[in-house]
């Protein structure tokens, strides 16, 4: 499938296991991506990787922290002009194409068939320095813009699948995998909901579906923020923009 898949963004976050129940604060989730969005977010698909200090202290000291260290005008030049940014507590990386729409595209795809880089992917590949620095109770958010995609990103046969390579995620005890928008491809090509739940699926065999979020903004410009894992299944407002959960355990949380 050609086309854009969700975007990335880490941040340093606190969680418990993979196999255990999540325990992210998701209030304190939503300020984290409310911000953070605010700080380095752009237009079109981005992906952004944070390491956080203990999020169970002062956030906006926490925060600060962070933008202070990797300087939000830093990040946005550096990926606008379609490089990785690699920092001490961040990671950012626009999806990238060959063709017209991004020039020298092909060069930082860096493979003879061209296509598109996902972002995610991008961010990926380049979180050794964010492993390197990191400390016992930091906390990582991972944040994509939109949901996976079936075919690429969350596929167990693709070469370009994220699926092992995201396991460095677990170099973090404390961890949350974040998204915003559903995953529609630029080609119009229609995505059903069983394909978004069988791409969490498979991304939840890599993270766990526990540690995945859909954080978006909702009315009055609060950011909700919900659990993918609902009993072990997925969320339906993880794959549809009609349903809202109903579980006490994913009840939606504001901030902004």
């Amino acid at each position: 499938m050609a086309g854009l898949c969700w975007i990335a963004v880490t941040l340093a976050l606190f969680l418990s296991t993979e196999n255990t129940l999540a325990v992210v604060d998701v209030k304190k989730l939503a300020t984290i991506v409310y911000r953070i969005k605010g700080q380095y977010g752009g237009p079109g698909m981005f992906s952004l990787a944070v390491r956080m200090s203990n999020i169970n202290q002062n956030l906006n000291t926490i925060l600060q922290e962070v933008f202070r260290s990797d300087p939000g005008n830093n990040v946005k030049n550096t990926i606008n002009n379609n490089e990785v940014y690699t920092g001490n507590r961040v990671v950012a990386a626009n999806e990238v194409y060959t063709g017209n729409r991004v020039v020298e595209a092909a060069k930082l795809l860096k493979k003879p068939g061209g296509g598109a880089e996902h972002a995610e992917s991008r961010v990926v590949d380049n979180l050794g320095n964010l492993i390197n620095n990191r400390n016992n109770n930091d906390f990582l958010l991972f944040y994509v813009y939109a949901s996976p995609c079936d075919e690429k990103c969350s596929s167990d046969t693709h070469p370009e699948s994220i699926l092992q390579r995201i396991k460095t995620i677990h170099q973090w005890a404390n961890y949350a995998v974040v998204f915003s928008k559903l995953f529609r491809p630029s080609s119009g090509e229609v995505i059903t909901e069983q394909q978004r739940r069988g791409a969490l699926e498979h991304l939840g065999t890599s993270v766990g579906l526990n540690n995945i979020y859909r954080c978006d903004i909702q009315t009055q410009g609060r950011m909700q923020c919900t659990n993918c894992s609902n009993g072990g299944a997925v969320a339906d407002y993880c794959v549809s923009d009609s349903s809202q959960t109903s579980s006490s355990s994913n009840q939606p949380s504001f901030s902004g």
